[in-house]
């Protein structure tokens, strides 16, 4: 099977184009919004995840760290999970010809300062966009989450001259981990 025929890089593809769209405004596109919305989704997507398999195994999840550049052993779900999109994102800017060693990356101390959407405006905006995108394809939260993932590293190709891959790799952390925090919080409240 061609990989541009595999329905986590289709809808990978797809995410890219349609929330290109819904976030150009007469403006034009914001680098680090782009970049933050998609890390985002990829974040919430992962933590609906591991809140989903926690739930139905009667297992409270503590998300006490989500990634750390340094290799640890897993003290969480969240970590294992989390050091997955780091991997992803880092392969897939690696196939993409920018390598980038997961010891570079330089998370803002703004945070997601810089970005013109925040998380609620983001979900408002391409929640439905992602929920489509995910029955079509026939993925789940995990593969919603590495597919996301897979857009956020070719939004960060896409902004390589206007966002350094360094800081852009370090927003798109903080936007995992922003979605993945959240995430956990709307979950316990319901």
């Amino acid at each position: 099977m061609s990989q541009a025929h595999h329905p986590l890089v289709e809808a990978a593809l797809l995410l890219d184009r349609s929330i290109r769209i819904f976030l150009t405004s007469d403006e034009g596109l914001h680098a680090e919004t782009w970049i933050l919305a998609v890390a985002r989704l990829a974040g919430t997507e992962l933590q609906r995840s591991i809140h989903s398999k926690a739930t139905q195994a009667d297992e409270g999840v503590g998300a006490r760290r989500f990634w750390s550049p340094r290799p640890r052993p897993a003290q969480a779900s969240g970590d294992e999970h989390g050091q997955r999109l780091v991997a992803v994102l880092l392969a897939t800017l690696a196939q993409l010809g920018e390598p980038l060693a997961e010891e570079a990356i330089i998370c803002p101390s703004e945070g997601s300062a810089g970005a013109l959407l925040s998380l609620e405006q983001t979900r408002e905006r391409l929640g439905t966009l992602v929920a489509a995108c995910a029955r079509s394809h026939g993925l789940g939260s995990v593969e919603m989450a590495e597919a996301l993932t897979i857009a956020t590293a070719l939004a960060l190709h896409q902004c390589r001259d206007l966002v350094p891959l360094t800081r852009g790799a370090g927003l798109a952390v903080t936007g995992f981990v922003e979605g993945a925090k959240t995430a956990l919080a709307m979950a316990a409240a319901a």
